[in-house]
């Protein structure tokens, strides 16, 4: 017998695997919640189940220390330099929604990972330019040669294109001159 039959939910609870979707953590993590009672749950026959006001009321915390000071500039040089590729992108009309789900995907399954960068950073702007900045923060010595970069590139576009517009795409690439 598979969850997907018809036999009725206890109303108000949910599973573990429900409520790892709705906080969008892993099973494994709401059954460390549980344990370490940052989440109550109750317990059914073999089966742990969590109350939906829980879910809905859960604060996940900020992972790691929190800084006691600001990291100061830094600079790199040589082999070590850092550069950047920034595309600006039209996000099409009415697909937010649309472009949340593909990037959750993207996070959910690690694809896209474009091996070299040191960082990765998708970012939306504010209406009424409905525009998407993607930033990729690359290490000279470890970055994709240019042909590996547009494959990466091209693979990253086909994903997205139902929700972004790549003819209005704007590409631009630079040095780091400082960072933190």
């Amino acid at each position: 017998m598979s969850e997907s039959d018809d036999i009725p939910k206890i109303p108000g609870y949910v599973s573990v695997k429900e409520a790892a979707t709705k906080l969008g953590v892993s099973d494994k993590t709401i059954y460390f919640y549980i344990e370490n009672k940052r989440l109550n749950a109750v317990r059914a026959s073999n089966v742990l189940l969590i109350p939906i006001e829980e879910i809905e009321q859960f604060k996940q915390k900020s992972v790691g220390r929190p800084r006691t000071r600001t990291p100061g500039w830094r600079r790199f040089s040589g082999d070590n330099a850092l550069f950047v590729t920034s595309i600006n992108v039209q996000l099409r009309e009415d697909k937010q929604s649309k472009l949340t789900e593909l990037l959750d995907q993207i996070r959910r399954t690690g694809k896209y990972g474009f091996p070299g960068t040191v960082a990765r950073y998708v970012i939306g702007y504010d209406l009424p330019s409905n525009r998407i900045e993607i930033l990729l923060i690359w290490k000279t010595n470890t970055a994709l040669d240019e042909v590996s970069q547009e494959q990466a590139l091209e693979a990253f576009r086909n994903e997205l294109v139902d929700a972004l517009d790549w003819s209005t795409a704007q590409y631009s690439s630079g040095q780091v001159l400082l960072h933190t």
